[in-house]
């Protein structure tokens, strides 16, 4: 550590707005300590933190079977609201971030930020005065095209309305896939109903082909310079030798499902296998599995999938499994009255 450090941290805020208002809900509790003003409109919260809990392992080296089901970002996580409502001004998050306390005895920013609020009037509540830092979280939200603190009293009521990422629901369902052929098959979902997948189409996709018609489309050309088209290039061919070498072929799924959830498929081969690098991704190449219909023959939604295996272009047979799906939670809000804690 040196001198240097202090260069990052700002004397003070342009001005900070507090709040100071607990929300409790599942016998949590969470604190809105309030907001700042400078290059952009910032609403801070103090949430609980728990380590998230990793299986010790003899071979610290993973299969992509289990990465995938590490755990993502907390539901319950304000870091999901979208909107918060302080009276009758309307204010859009446009993302943030959060990072347990545990470390932020030397975060000199974040320490700064609480004095700030502290000298502008914030009142720790009693209930969090002795609680652990390791115990915390703080949760940084940006307000979307607004920099100015907006008008805030005690007694004005609070809505936060979250919307919560998909959830992650496994299913690990074996089941082989063959090129050029239709075929139906029913699972188990999380509530215990029977959910049918047709799948319509699985083809091989020459992503090589595909990049290549992209980059010579006129209508690409004309947004980009020259040099821009060359990076792009460059960027695209080298991603592309690392996941699907020129020759070889990704497994494109067109379905449709029953029930309003996305479902992704993987080969046998990807999930039992060890990560050997950081591959491109292939979510560059899903605008390529769009579907061209919005239905399908069964009249449901028409829906696409990827598989991140390359394969050689006369593969016919694919030992495959219906991984998992995810399912939108709906838009919930809660609300505080103007109680402050």
């Amino acid at each position: 550590m040196n001198l240097s450090c202090l260069e990052e941290i700002p004397i003070q805020w342009e001005r900070v707005l507090v709040i100071g208002r607990t929300m409790e809900r599942d016998k949590k509790k969470y604190h809105i300590i309030g907001m700042s003003a400078g290059s952009e409109l910032r609403l801070y919260i103090i949430e609980p933190f728990h380590e998230p809990e990793v299986p010790v392992r003899r071979n610290s080296r993973r299969r992509h079977r289990s990465q995938l089901k590490e755990p993502g970002i907390r539901p319950d996580s304000y870091l999901h609201c979208s909107t918060f409502y302080l009276g009758n001004t309307k204010l859009k998050m446009r993302g943030g971030n959060a990072g347990s306390l545990k470390h932020s005895e030397q975060d000199y920013q974040t320490i700064c930020l609480f004095l700030d609020m502290m000298r502008a009037g914030w009142t720790i509540p009693d209930w969090l005065k002795n609680e652990e830092w390791d115990n915390l979280q703080l949760v940084t939200l940006t307000v979307a095209n607004r920099k100015r603190l907006p008008r805030y009293a005690p007694d004005m009521p609070i809505i936060i309305v979250h919307r919560p990422d998909s959830k992650r629901h496994f299913v690990e369902k074996t089941l082989t896939l063959t090129v050029g052929k239709r075929r139906s098959f029913c699972f188990k979902d999380h509530t215990g109903e029977d959910v049918w997948c047709h799948i319509n189409r699985v083809a091989l996709i020459d992503v090589w082909d595909d990049a290549e018609k992209e980059f010579r489309d006129p209508g690409f050309i004309k947004k980009v310079t020259p040099e821009q088209l060359r990076e792009i290039k460059e960027h695209c061919y080298k991603a592309l030798e690392r996941s699907c070498r020129k020759g070889m072929c990704y497994i494109g799924v067109e379905y449709e499902c029953s029930k309003d959830y996305q479902l992704q498929f993987y080969t046998k081969e990807y999930l039992n296998s060890y990560p050997e690098s950081q591959n491109g991704s292939a979510s560059f190449f899903l605008m390529h599995l769009k579907p061209d219909q919005e239905k399908g023959i069964h009249g449901l939604l028409l829906k696409g999938c990827i598989m991140q295996t390359a394969v050689p272009p006369d593969t016919v047979r694919i030992p495959a499994e219906l991984f998992l799906y995810y399912e939108k939670p709906e838009e919930w809000s809660e609300y505080n009255g103007g109680k402050t804690t």
